[in-house]
């Protein structure tokens, strides 16, 4: 497997261990989804995280 991909699979898990973690820094909320739910600045970490995982496994398949 290229080193691309097996740092993607990485950057995905770190994206999902954040969610969990995130909790004493997460600041403001952008997006309410429910009571108890919503999304918040420290999120766009994981999303960061998840779309740059998207471009390496992608550039990955290309060389």
């Amino acid at each position: 497997m290229p080193r691309r991909r097996i740092t993607a699979l990485v950057l995905v898990g770190l994206a999902i261990l954040w969610l969990p973690l995130n909790q004493p820094v997460e600041g403001p909320k952008l997006l309410v989804l429910s009571e108890t739910h919503a999304v918040t600045t420290a999120d766009l970490l994981s999303v960061a995280l998840v779309l740059v995982a998207v471009w390496l496994w992608f550039s990955a398949r290309s060389r």
